[in-house]
């Protein structure tokens, strides 16, 4: 049997599809319950849902390789997988993003699943902890939109302190983790914009 300790720290997804394929909230919450080694009914049992509806998803998600069969049984002349997660974490690429051509439809796939998947794990942080993790007075979670104008010189410093604080955190998910260790979620997206008149001009 596989276990949490022997998985690789990271999985890369890196295609279009398996992103999709993992942009959904019952394949959200699946992915989350498989920390350890689940059977279909397991699964079903702990996410208060009828197992017929997670038989698709667990499927599609094996397909997909986003998640891998650790056992099997024999119950009652039927068999029994039970599932784990293919590794600790899952990180999306950027060049998923960075690669699209611009205005195509994989584009606008790509910025509706990477924002789902922030809006999905938000909500359901808020209705775990029945606490707004970005009140000021509390100190567990950051959300932030502004626009601001930059020399080239100001973007170039700006932008390589960014990276060098993405590598950073990378390098922290890729060292030793204790399983009680919180999770955490970060979208970070920074670019240029492109204001009306600008943009018809």
């Amino acid at each position: 049997m596989n276990n949490q300790l022997t998985l690789p720290q990271e999985f890369l997804v890196d295609d279009l599809e398996a992103l999709k394929v993992i942009a959904h909230n019952t394949r959200l919450d699946i992915l989350q319950s498989l920390k350890r080694p689940k059977t279909v009914k397991e699964i079903a049992k702990l996410l208060k849902l009828p197992a017929t509806k997670l038989y698709y998803h667990v499927n599609l998600m094996e397909k997909h390789g986003l998640i891998q069969v650790v056992e099997t049984n024999i119950v009652s002349g039927i068999l029994e997988k039970k599932y784990q997660v293919v590794a600790q974490h899952y990180r999306i690429d950027n060049r998923l993003l960075t690669e699209q051509t611009a205005a195509s439809e994989e584009l606008e796939q790509m910025l509706n699943t990477i924002f789902d998947i922030t809006r999905t794990e938000i909500r359901r942080t808020v209705q775990h902890t029945k606490q707004n993790p970005f009140a000021e007075d509390n100190s567990i979670g950051i959300l932030w939109r502004a626009s601001f104008r930059l020399t080239p010189a100001q973007h170039k410093e700006f932008h390589g302190r960014i990276q060098s604080l993405l590598q950073e955190m990378t390098q922290y998910s890729q060292d030793d983790v204790a399983e009680n260790d919180t999770l955490y979620g970060l979208t970070l997206a920074y670019y240029p914009i492109h204001t009306p008149d600008e943009a018809d001009a």
